[in-house]
C-alpha cells in the first residue's frame, strides 16, 4: 500500500517537474539562448538592471521540485523490490530514469545555468558562451526526453498490479 502511494507521488511530482521544464524550454529557454553570446549577456545585463522581473524559477520551483523528484526516485525503486516483475521492471525503469537526469541536472546543468546567469558569464570568452549554451540546450531537450521517458514507464507502472505473485 505504502509502495502504491509512494508511486503515485512520484508520478504526480514527475509530471508537475516534467510540465515545468517544457514550458521553460518552449517559452523561457528562447529568450536566452537564441543567438548567443549576446543574448546570454543581454538576459544577465536585463536580470541586472531590473531585478523586479527576474523570473528566478531555480529558487522559486526548481530548488523545491528537482530534490522531491529525487527523493521520491529512491523510495520508488526501495519500495519496487517486493512487487509482481512486469510492474517491478516499470517502476524501476521510470524511478531510474528520472534519478538519473536529477544527478545530472545537479552535476552539470546547475553549474552551467549558474554561470550563465552570473557575472561569470561578462569574464566568458565568446566562443566558451556560445558552446555552453548551445551544449545547455541540445542537452536540455534529451534531459526533457529522458524525464518523459521515466514518466510514462511511471504510468505503466501504475497500469499493472504491484501485488507479488502468489
Amino acid at each position: 500500500m505504502i509502495g502504491r502511494i509512494i508511486l503515485w507521488l512520484f508520478v504526480i511530482v514527475l509530471g508537475i517537474e516534467l510540465g515545468g521544464g517544457l514550458y521553460e524550454t518552449l517559452v523561457v529557454m528562447p529568450t536566452w539562448s537564441l543567438s548567443p553570446p549576446d543574448s546570454v549577456t543581454a538576459y544577465f545585463q536585463h536580470n541586472v538592471a531590473n531585478p523586479q522581473f527576474v523570473l528566478n524559477a531555480g529558487g522559486r520551483f526548481w530548488i523545491f521540485f528537482t530534490p522531491m523528484v529525487g527523493l521520491l526516485s529512491i523510495a520508488t525503486l526501495l519500495t519496487g523490490f517486493r512487487t509482481q516483475p512486469e510492474h517491478r521492471r516499470w517502476r524501476m525503469l521510470g524511478a531510474s530514469l528520472a534519478l538519473i537526469v536529477v544527478i545530472a541536472t545537479f552535476a552539470w546543468f546547475v553549474p552551467n545555468i549558474i554561470r550563465l546567469f552570473s557575472e561569470d558569464v561578462l569574464t566568458m570568452s565568446a566562443a566558451e558562451v556560445t558552446s555552453t549554451t548551445n551544449m545547455w540546450v541540445r542537452l536540455n531537450w534529451v534531459r526533457a526526453a529522458v524525464y518523459l521517458g521515466g514518466w510514462v514507464a511511471a504510468l505503466k507502472a501504475l497500469s499493472i498490479s504491484s501485488a507479488p505473485s502468489p
